[in-house]
């Protein structure tokens, strides 16, 4: 390959900046040509309205002039030329023409040119682009209900978008991945049909779901252009049972009325309920019907696990509940442990809420500790049962006779809770939010801490019988002793008085008396 001399290289290259720099004094000349007419690029969606203006920064009293695609004048100066209603004069000035077109359609786009007839003529142009508005969206493939577990597929279909849509699916708020779009064009229309698949398997809790398609688009800026379609599945119920108030009561109670209420919740709705006992037949007073159970006297013996079958056309659901008779006299205690929550910051309580005091001996002692270095404050509970005053009574009489069973190791009666029992913790926390926390066995019944303690009633009726029969025995004693020291004492002080006529002459009787008496003899050896 022959490459040029250097001479001739310089030459060239010379040439080229020389060009170059013409080209680019004339954009300057251009540029600063006040006679040089000025336009901008507008867009606008079909059945808006587009402005044009022009604009000169001198005139020479030349008109401006404005023709359009086909280069047809549409306005010289005031003056129009075009017999088109849609176009308008806006404002006409020596330095500035202004034109409006309303209810643009597709075929009004491209470019419109500004013109000024100077020597050598002037111009400028303008390009308009016209937007397709497309079509509210239309959804289809959803034409009867479909089982839970089954698929579906919805299409979403737009028209006359130009430049083409774009397609969204969501459910509810919460936006579905669909196929990609599928765009047509349309055969002599510069418009485009867009169109996009959603397949979806069905749930029981996609039921009544409302299914969006929404068309995003350039020429939308200002609404929304959407359509919903909601769904419909069949599924089998779904059961729950609870307990039915009768007269304000929903506690099963022994000796009170008590029902059971089948819920199901299925599409269609079920119209056949059958209730069954786990354990057996169901009792003799409790009837069905339908959906309720119904107890006219609850007794222990109802005690057991339920369950409930309710079907529809598409299946059937099963629930269970195991009832628990309580008896009529036993207290009820909540299950659920209340929590109490104090203002943040506030100081550490001084004492238990007055769910915890008792009275007398039965009052609970309270052992606390702190702890500085942790902030935490550890308050423990303890229970202190007082002595059974019967079985002090039984050992102070009866040292003899074995003490009665503690009554720790006497199982806690079914009425009365036990004190004995472990007794949670309390803890209050000072760094933020402070949390009480107390068993529901001893916050729910104040009464419960006050009870007596169990007692043995054999060995209260031994005791009272032991007392009787004492006192018993002590009365014939006495009766007795005072019997035998009761009557008329005969003594020797007054014999021979019986005759005497005055107490000197029964005095004499009863001396002479003495003297007469057989003497008795001593002998000392």
């Amino acid at each position: 390959m022959a490459f040029p001399s250097a001479p001739s290289a310089l030459w060239i290259v010379s040439l080229l900046t020389a060009l170059f720099a013409a080209a680019v004094h004339s954009n300057i000349v251009n540029d600063e040509d006040p006679l040089q007419p000025t336009t901008s690029d507008e867009t606008v969606s079909v059945g808006g309205t587009v402005t044009l203006t022009c604009t000169v920064t001198e005139t020479d009293n030349s008109s401006l002039q404005w023709s359009n695609t086909a280069q047809q004048t549409l306005y010289f100066g005031e003056k129009r030329a075009l017999r088109d209603n849609r176009i308008q004069l806006l404002r006409s000035t020596p330095t500035e023409l202004v034109i409006t077109i309303s209810d643009v359609q597709l075929s009004d786009e491209g470019e419109y040119t500004c013109s000024i007839f100077t020597m050598p003529v002037r111009t400028a142009r303008a390009t308009v682009t016209v937007l397709g508005v497309p079509s509210t969206p239309q959804i289809s493939g959803f034409e009867k209900p479909v089982r839970e577990g089954e698929k579906v597929t919805l299409t979403c279909t737009s028209t006359g978008s130009k430049p083409p849509a774009k397609l969204r699916w969501y459910k509810g708020d919460t936006e579905l991945q669909g196929r990609p779009d599928v765009v047509e064009s349309v055969p002599d229309d510069p418009t485009y049909n867009v169109s996009s698949e959603l397949i979806l398997e069905v749930s029981a809790s996609d039921d009544k779901a409302i299914i969006s398609c929404v068309v995003d688009h350039d020429s939308l800026k200002d609404e929304q252009k959407k359509t919903e379609q909601a769904l419909q599945v069949w599924y089998a119920p779904r059961v729950e049972i609870s307990p039915e108030a009768i007269d304000g009561n929903r506690m099963a109670i022994e000796g009170q009325g008590f029902a059971l209420h089948c819920k199901g919740q299925g599409n269609p709705e079920p119209t056949i309920f059958n209730w069954e006992k786990v354990e057996g037949e169901l009792p003799p007073l409790a009837k069905a019907e339908g959906a309720l159970l119904s107890f006219s006297m609850l007794n222990k013996s109802d005690n057991g696990m339920y369950i409930c079958h309710a079907g529809n056309d598409i299946g059937k659901g099963s629930g269970s509940y195991t009832l628990d008779v309580q008896d009529p006299n036993e207290p009820y205690f909540p299950t659920a442990t209340p929590t109490f929550f104090p203002l943040p910051n506030s100081p550490i309580p001084s004492s238990i809420p007055d769910v915890f005091q008792g009275s007398g001996s039965d009052s609970p002692d309270f052992l606390s500790t702190f702890s500085p270095d942790s902030s935490t404050l550890t308050s423990v509970i303890s229970l202190t049962t007082p002595p059974s005053s019967t079985t002090t009574l039984s050992n102070v009489l009866f040292p003899d006779l074995p003490s009665s069973p503690d009554s720790s190791s006497l199982p806690p009666s079914p009425v009365t809770p036990s004190l004995t029992s472990q007794t949670p913790s309390v803890s209050v926390q000072t760094n933020g939010v402070n949390t009480f926390t107390v068993d529901a066995r001893n916050s729910t019944d104040t009464t419960a801490l006050s009870k007596p303690p169990n007692v043995d009633h054999a060995v209260i009726g031994g005791v009272v019988a032991v007392i009787v029969f004492i006192l018993l025995c002590l009365l014939i004693v006495l009766g007795r002793y005072l019997i035998r020291h009761k009557g008329t004492y005969l003594t020797h002080e007054a014999k021979g008085s019986d005759d005497a006529p005055d107490a000197d002459t029964a005095i004499i009787n009863a001396e002479g008396g003495h003297s007469g008496a057989e003497e008795k003899k001593e002998y000392f050896i």
